[in-house]
């Protein structure tokens, strides 16, 4: 664990993870200090840049509430959300009743493919590249993988989007964004830049036609 110097991120210079909390009311107070700590630690690991201060979304009997985090990459994110330090305070909130899901934010991915190209990508073809590696991706998480018994609903999702993550980050979307570089910069020929989008759209309809014929696990 190492601490940094914060500089100036631009827009695209940060990846984003979404968390939900729900809290009963009568534990609003202890909840405001459980994030507080939760975000003192994190500005300890390498890449933190901030955390939003929780904001209420649903009122009720549960209270629902969102933050987001961010980190400068994927990988220093998943550090610190697989931390031991982290999931030890988690235990603790858990036993008292405190719940919660966390997923990648699908323009995250895109921020991140953006990096990647010398110069400014259309929206669209980040995104359509973004859905190329997520969809297998959670589609072959809940194939091979059934949500054990022991496990509630809530921590089973975050541990598929740290899994989602960890693949895309390391993996699929440095691979994808290679193959397509020059599509995604819009060089070739017109011919090379419609063939690119085409193998694109038949990746997903073969992909789409596979799991259609698998049975999956929710």
């Amino acid at each position: 664990m190492s601490s940094f110097s914060l500089l100036p991120q631009t827009s695209d210079q940060f990846f984003e993870y979404r968390f939900v909390h729900r809290i009963n009311p009568l534990a609003y107070d202890n909840f405001l200090q459980f994030q507080e700590k939760l975000r003192t630690r994190a500005k300890n690991y390498q890449g933190y840049i901030s955390e939003d201060l929780p904001v209420l979304v649903e009122k009720g009997e549960t209270l629902v509430f969102e933050t987001i985090l961010r980190f400068d990459t994927p990988e220093n994110c998943i550090h610190w959300i697989d931390s031991k330090e982290r999931r030890e305070l988690l235990y603790r909130e858990e036993n008292n009743g405190y719940q919660f899901q966390g997923e990648a934010n699908f323009e995250s991915y895109t921020r991140w493919i953006k990096q990647s190209v010398n110069n400014s990508s259309p929206v669209w073809k980040i995104n359509l590249l973004v859905l190329l590696v997520l969809y297998p991706t959670v589609m072959l998480f809940n194939l091979l993988l059934k949500k054990p018994s022991l496990i509630d609903f809530p921590t089973w999702m975050l541990f598929g989007n740290f899994c989602s993550v960890a693949i895309t980050g390391w993996f699929a979307v440095p691979w994808i964004s290679r193959i397509y570089q020059n599509w995604l910069e819009s060089k070739g020929t017109k011919k090379e830049q419609l063939l690119a989008l085409t193998s694109i759209f038949l990746a997903l309809f073969i992909l789409l036609q596979i799991f259609r014929h698998i049975p999956l696990s929710f």
